[in-house]
């Protein structure tokens, strides 16, 4: 079920780290760097210090335990890394905005220094730090400009805060561009909304936090292109550079949790598994055809909001069911062809032994040696079943000493 209360997910308050000199390598030595590439790879020594690459980053702690903490941060570029393997910090959060979606735990800028960088050779721990104070009002402004998204631990973005993240990344290159603040080709949801209500369409409020999530992404990427009366009435182009939908996530999240009105809401697949008499592998395609309505109707009685509840959703569940059957009937199968050959294996066994006690002396007057009865208890089988097993015996030997004579 999803929660329909309001996450206490607020911004962190940011709190600018001071790096210590233990926790940097020392910076690569320019000297042997252009040695080795001037001697072209011949100056062993030089080798890792010409590719040591942009390895002085600021990082930002969005969310975790670490939440609100900005720093200057060091690669150790002595180090040989494996690509397959993720290093910190993780590259899920590396600052690069073509899309405005998700906000990583961890976000990361590559300062443009380097010993070829005229502009900004590679920056000592004081300078460092410093670089991280100055930068610090823009972080904070990112973090304060965050959107929640509701009903999650989650954040999304909001026009002003990608905008501070773009001015941090401005401001590590080597040219050291001023800030711009609020870009004017990123638009807010809530913004577009406001000016082009017919972008709202009914079914946002009963999707489920997969197909909304789908949905959020699509306007992130296309909904100025495929709307561009919402930049006409904005007064910005709608092909602009990097142009794109801000915080769609929040918004749609929140749309959805209004028009709930205060109801807890829950995926048609998850109250369909819960009411397992609506749906079975026997439902006929007719009756997938009445199943919403029918599943509504009793959401609505237990007063929750079904969410993706359509005939697909039904007929989902009646496969996942329909193949639980499948499943069932191999088991039992199996079960059953190993238990056929168990019983034919201990009937031959059987009858090999009951046919060597037939073949055994007579006790006395004409009475087997072991009776048809105690045959049987023996056997598992009725003492008429042991007779005509004899019988049976006696016939064949009777034939096969007609032919012989």
């Amino acid at each position: 079920m999803t929660n329909t209360q309001e996450a206490v997910t607020v911004p962190p308050k940011l709190t600018v780290i001071e790096t210590t000199a233990d926790q940097v390598p020392p910076i690569p030595d320019a000297e042997k760097a252009r040695k080795y590439l001037d001697s072209e790879g011949r100056y062993a020594e030089g080798a890792i210090h010409a590719s040591a690459g942009h390895y002085q980053q600021l990082v930002l702690h969005v969310s975790g335990p670490r939440a609100g903490e900005f720093y200057f941060y060091c690669d150790d570029w002595r180090v040989r890394r494996d690509p397959n393997v993720d290093r910190f910090p993780p590259s899920s959060g590396v600052w690069a905005p073509f899309h405005w979606l998700k906000v990583a735990e961890i976000l990361h800028w590559t300062i443009d220094s380097h010993h070829n960088v005229a502009e900004r050779p590679f920056l000592t721990v004081e300078e460092g730090n410093a670089f991280a104070r100055e930068v610090a009002p823009l972080a904070e402004a990112l973090l304060l400009n965050l959107q929640r998204v509701p009903g999650t631990d989650a954040y999304d973005w909001s026009a002003e805060a990608a905008s501070a993240g773009m001015d941090i990344q401005a401001a590590c290159s080597r040219h050291k561009h001023a800030p711009k603040g609020r870009r004017r080709e990123l638009v807010n949801m809530a913004e577009a909304v406001s000016v082009f209500p017919q972008l709202v369409q009914d079914r946002w409020a009963t999707l489920d936090d997969a197909a909304l999530d789908e949905e959020a992404e699509h306007l992130n990427r296309c909904g100025l292109h495929h709307n561009p009366a919402i930049g006409e009435a904005l007064g910005i182009d709608p092909n602009a550079h990097r142009d794109s939908l801000v915080g769609t996530r929040a918004w749609l999240y929140e749309h959805r949790r209004k028009a709930a009105a205060g109801r807890p809401t829950m995926s048609a697949a998850d109250w369909h598994a819960a009411h397992p008499a609506l749906v079975t592998a026997d439902t006929t395609n007719a009756e997938l055809e009445t199943i919403p309505e029918q599943a509504a109707a009793a959401a609505a009685v237990e007063g929750i909001v079904l969410l993706s509840n359509t005939k697909y959703t039904a007929q989902d569940r009646r496969e996942e069911l329909r193949k639980q059957v499948l499943a069932e009937l191999e088991t039992y199968g199996a079960a059953r062809a190993a238990a056929e050959a168990a019983v034919k294996k201990n009937r031959s066994a059987v009858y090999a032994r009951l046919y060597r006690a037939f073949s055994w002396e007579e006790r006395y007057e004409g009475k087997p040696a072991v009776s048809d009865t105690d045959l049987g208890k023996l056997a598992h089988i009725s003492r008429q079943a042991v007779g005509k097993l004899r019988e049976q015996l006696d016939e064949t030997a009777t034939d096969e000493e007609s032919l012989s004579a």
